[in-house]
């Protein structure tokens, strides 16, 4: 089970918890398959997150292009802060690590 903001979810993925309105009436129940309707209703309850099945881990398939261009995207405001740089910067090698890139020069040599 992982959590995904609602501008995150796609067509196909499956609820892991079941989705309630603000008085606690379950709205979508868990095992609910999200399509176009399902999700335009997420988004109109101003939710800002849902349980969906799947790892936590796990990146959805995606590349590590499209990771990095996705972590461009969210730090995108803040760029010019010193320590939000070195965060994105921290977040882009641990990605690079997680998917197969081994150039990183400031990693320590392994023995």
């Amino acid at each position: 089970m992982k959590r995904v903001v609602i501008e995150e979810l796609t067509p196909g993925m499956i609820l892991a918890k079941p989705v309630t309105n603000s008085t606690g009436l379950v709205v979508l129940p868990a095992g609910a398959e999200l399509d176009d309707t399902t999700l335009s209703r997420l988004q109109r309850l101003g939710l800002t997150s849902v349980y969906v099945e799947g790892d936590a881990g796990d990146a959805s398939g995606k590349t590590l292009a499209e990771l990095e261009a996705e972590l461009e995207h969210r730090f995108r405001l803040v760029i010019t802060d010193p320590i939000q740089h070195q965060l994105r910067e921290a977040i882009r090698l641990q990605l690079q690590a997680t998917h197969g890139v081994v150039d990183n020069p400031e990693a320590p040599p392994t023995t």
